[in-house]
């Protein structure tokens, strides 16, 4: 039986207003490095939807690109890109249903092939980024309204799902010893799961980090090699086999882009390790093309980078028919709720928490979690999963004073 305050609620809610913010934290000196990236100022574009029954949605992208800019001052300073919500989104929803999820995603998708982008010199990436973090912030709303926390909207039961860590970075001054102190503290914090970075050595010393890595953490925590597209295919089939006897759950993005899906076919056809990918596929038409021709076993896809919720739903069914699991890259607290909900949600990605340290030097070495400060409210970790809670919504809240200390305003 419908509770009559809830129906009313979803019969009058409208959207009354779209706040954007873009916050840059300070840069990272010296970089943390990939295989081929580096990684050297966290940023964030925020996404608060507003509606006239006093439901706020929260979204948020941690990849859009061409937001800010680093000025002379050495400040950064709003970039082109950050106009796209007020000149070109926000008048589409204004005064629109949030609860008409598909709807609007349709609508701003639209914007992605119109002549408005271009004109402006907005990117297609950048508006997939806003589109992201605004259907974000549309499903916040529409569980709001239930009273529901958003993986049991979409039918999840279980509130605790499996997480891996991320680590194992190259950094300027990190060596052997450093890298296992890193995985060990991983270790003894209850991490099941590990994944580390290959590539941005000679496969001779990346084997013997590997190997390192396996001797501090054991024969039980699962072990997954990312290498960031480092390798060309007939490489990557080499390292595979170096890689093999160590005892590797999968290997990630191991193809250069420029072979694509067929690359990643021949590596994964050769190699006894399971492969993963695609968290930079924009659309669930990329991830279906991935998942049925280049014989991948582990979906990436990031919905904070792209598409938001609505499109990682349906890359998890074209995903499932195909039997591919979905492990999504990065964006913990959000992507929990979808594996969670999903029949083949595997497992979700974390950097470490910065409480888990009791000195900065501890922390050197460690690409740890700097955008966990964002929230004063957010789901909990405990014995190397995330445990959602059944508050409305995402069960996350933004820390107000963080938010005013990062902004970028005009």
């Amino acid at each position: 039986m419908s509770d009559p305050a809830i129906d009313e609620v979803l019969r009058l809610v409208k959207i009354t207003s779209v706040e954007a913010k873009v916050l840059v934290w300070p840069a990272i000196d010296p970089p943390f490095w990939m295989s081929l990236l580096p990684v050297n100022r966290p940023h964030e574009l925020v996404m608060l939807v507003h509606t006239d029954e006093r439901l706020t949605g929260i979204g948020h992208s941690d990849q859009a690109g061409d937001v800010f800019r680093g000025g002379s001052d050495g400040q950064p300073h709003l970039a082109n890109a950050s106009r796209i919500v007020p000149d070109a989104i926000a008048p589409l929803l204004t005064g629109e249903d949030p609860l008409q999820v598909e709807s609007l995603w349709q609508k701003i998708f639209a914007l992605t092939y119109r002549h408005h982008w271009n004109a402006e010199g907005w990117s297609r990436s950048s508006m997939l980024s806003a589109l992201a973090a605004i259907d974000m912030a549309l499903w916040d709303i529409r569980a709001k309204a239930k009273g529901l926390p958003v993986f049991r909207l979409l039918g999840g039961e279980d509130p605790q799902v499996p997480m891996y860590i991320a680590g194992g970075y190259y950094r300027e001054g990190k060596g052997l010893s450093e890298l296992a102190d890193e995985c060990h503290q991983y270790s003894a914090h209850g991490y099941n799961a590990l994944k580390v970075r290959v590539g941005g050595m000679s496969l001779e010393e990346d084997v013997e980090r590997v190997r390192v890595i396996r001797e501090t953490v054991g024969p039980d925590m699962k072990l997954m090699l990312d290498a960031n597209e480092a390798y060309d295919s007939d490489t990557a089939i080499e390292a595979a086999a170096e890689y093999q006897d160590i005892g590797i759950y999968w290997f990630e993005e191991p193809v250069a882009w420029y072979e694509g899906n067929t690359g990643l076919r021949k590596v994964s056809e050769a190699i006894e390790i399971d492969v993963a990918g695609g968290e930079q596929t924009a659309t669930h038409w990329e991830a279906a093309e991935m998942a049925s021709e280049a014989a991948i076993k582990f979906m990436e896809f990031d919905c904070m980078r792209t598409g938001g919720p609505t499109e990682w739903l349906r890359v998890a069914d074209v995903c499932r028919r195909v039997g591919v699991q979905m492990a999504p890259h990065h964006g913990a607290h959000i992507h929990a709720h979808l594996v969670a909900a999903a029949s083949n949600g595997l497992i979700v990605e974390a950097f470490p928490d910065p409480s888990m340290y009791s000195t900065p030097e501890e922390l050197e070495f460690v690409r740890w979690d700097r955008k966990r400060e964002l929230f004063s409210v957010h789901p909990e970790v405990r014995d190397g999963s995330m445990w959602l809670s059944d508050i409305p919504g995402w069960g996350i809240e933004l820390d107000e004073d963080v938010v005013g200390r990062l902004e970028v305003k005009e």
